[in-house]
């Protein structure tokens, strides 16, 4: 057991440096196994093929992936339905995250430039956890004229934007150098100002 834990982890490490090298349109069942120096009957053995060991990568890597288990625990919970502060905290944590997360970027960027099937799959399970999430503000915003899902799209959205074109491009974006301690502090600090406009505009109307 131990030794196909080892070989498990080998493979998804694989994955990942030759991402990090080559990118993810480089992936082959063949290259992986060499990288990883194992046979490669074993990405079928234990993951059921390439594309499930991509996924397996993925799952590890992506935000909402991460996030999964406790946003169902949340749900489960109802603890923190409409919760401001858990909103913000949780759209201000992915962008820290994102920003500082190269493989993330990465991921995202194929997911925008490709026609996989795969990414696709892996778009749809990062929408349908983040549906659930936004469940959590339903609540608050029933009857009110605020769309917080449309913000909330808004918010992610921007947060993708804004990391991958001062990344990838360099400079400011918006007269605002994220690179820096204070240009991402601003960042956080609009994040949560937008979401608590939100909920004072629903509670106001």
């Amino acid at each position: 057991m131990k030794n196909k834990e080892n070989t498990k982890r080998k493979l998804i490490w694989a994955v990942g440096e030759i991402i990090k090298m080559d990118g993810f349109e480089s992936l082959s069942a063949s290259k992986v196994a060499r990288k990883a120096e194992v046979d490669r009957k074993l990405i079928g053995r234990y993951f059921g093929g390439l594309s499930q060991l991509i996924e397996a990568y993925v799952v590890e890597n992506d935000y909402w992936m991460l996030f999964t288990d406790h946003i169902k625990e949340i749900i489960k919970s109802n603890s923190y339905s409409g919760s401001q502060e858990l909103i913000t905290s949780v759209l201000q944590n992915q962008f820290g995250y994102f920003y500082s997360e190269k493989d993330m970027q990465r991921l995202i960027l194929w997911e925008l430039t490709s026609n996989s099937p795969l990414m696709k799959s892996i778009h749809n399970a990062r929408e349908s956890m983040g549906q659930k999430f936004f469940e959590l503000t339903d609540e608050h915003f029933k009857q009110t004229d605020v769309n917080f899902r449309a913000i909330g799209a808004l918010l992610v959205g921007g947060i993708y934007y804004t990391v991958l074109h001062t990344i990838y491009n360099g400079g400011k974006f918006a007269d605002l150098d994220i690179s820096t301690e204070e240009g991402q502090k601003e960042i956080l600090k609009a994040i949560g100002q937008i979401v608590g406009w939100a909920y004072k505009e629903a509670g106001d109307s």
